[in-house]
């Protein structure tokens, strides 16, 4: 059995009708629907799956006023207890909007694209490894941008769904980089415990014999991090399993020394604001000496990240950066690129 949080269900909800009389008047519209998808609570309240209630949304609205009429998620077994405040009905607009990330998740309907992470020594490039990137896939087979999946996924209350889906995908998909290293992004914030929600993950690298070594979990988070405690014990759950961890965005989230050191990453990853331009800005110049600094004291290797310039690969090289990753190295694609350049910016 699984959780909502993992394989989602669809909701429910209740909805409040200010005026009795208004809720009397639809139980014609509600008896022609199966009594398994609604169910009349008391006079003035009535229970409907989240199908129904979102075709239900317009007709309320457009005969009863969005005043009249508000609703709640709500479990059918416990109707009356509200799991959100209640709220015009129009307001759920957003969120019906937004349910088509329900059907990418449920399917699986996420592709992988591959950027390769290179080292540079003595003017000689050599991939190490690939960062696994998602992309959805609609109903005809078109790219989603990862922002307009997760930006979904936030309105649906989807996030860790979606995180999950596509760490799954991309540990499947991992076979097409050899023994290189293999970059897996996931969201802290949306992993609640460790030895749950990562345990599917986790066999399922067992089941395909993906060498530990070769996976480096990726911290990727938008917003600062406030709960330290709670990202060590994810990362220590991966390196229990054998498992290296990065740091992404450093420079902009994780600029602490005292959290970084705590942290104890295999990897530190330059933001891109700071690599991008770096070759003719001070300021840049500081932040990427600060992180290599940083970095190599934790015994990290420092990888500058959205390097898009000859001038600011050559620079960060000289300064002392491990490794490499960025447009002018190579595009995401949907096949390992095998040589440097390759579907790069010109």
């Amino acid at each position: 059995m699984s959780c909502d949080i993992c394989a989602p269900q669809e909701k429910g909800y209740t909805v409040c009708f200010s005026d009795k009389q208004d809720a009397q008047r639809l139980l014609s519209y509600f008896n022609s629907l199966s009594t398994e998808n609604w169910k009349r609570i008391d006079p003035a309240n009535v229970w409907m799956i989240e199908s129904i209630f979102f075709d239900f949304i317009d007709y309320a609205e457009a005969h009863l006023g969005e005043s009249h009429v508000v609703a709640a998620l709500a479990d059918v077994r416990k109707p009356l207890k509200y799991k959100t405040p209640l709220k015009p009905i129009a307001q759920f607009k957003q969120e019906r909007e937004a349910s088509w990330i329900d059907n990418v998740i449920q399917n699986e309907s996420i592709a992988t694209h591959y950027q390769p992470i290179v080292s540079w020594t003595a003017g000689t490039f050599e991939i190490v490894g690939y960062e696994l990137l998602s992309r959805g896939l609609d109903n005809e087979g078109k790219i989603i941008p990862p922002f307009k999946m997760f930006e979904a996924a936030k309105i649906r209350n989807r996030t860790f769904s979606l995180d999950r889906a596509c760490r799954i995908t991309c540990v499947k998909n991992a076979e097409a980089v050899g023994d290189k290293l293999i970059f897996i992004n996931f969201i802290p914030t949306a992993i609640y415990v460790p030895e749950h929600c990562l345990a599917t993950t986790i066999k399922l690298i067992e089941k395909l014999h993906i060498k530990p070594e070769q996976v480096v979990f990726e911290v990727v988070e938008t917003e600062q991090i406030d709960d330290v405690a709670h990202l060590k014990s994810i990362l220590n759950y991966y390196r229990s399993h054998g498992f290296k961890y990065a740091l992404d965005d450093v420079g902009v989230g994780y600029n602490d020394v005292e959290m970084l050191s705590n942290m104890e990453p295999d990897f530190v990853k330059l933001a891109m604001e700071y690599t991008n331009g770096v070759s003719q800005d001070a300021q840049k110049q500081n932040v990427a000496k600060s992180v290599l600094t940083i970095a190599h004291n934790m015994g990290a290797k420092a990888l500058a990240e959205g390097v898009e310039q000859e001038e600011d690969l050559l620079y960060l090289a000289d300064m002392g950066y491990d490794l490499f990753q960025g447009y002018y190295l190579g595009k995401p694609t949907a096949t390992p690129a095998t040589r440097i350049g390759e579907n790069a910016v010109s």
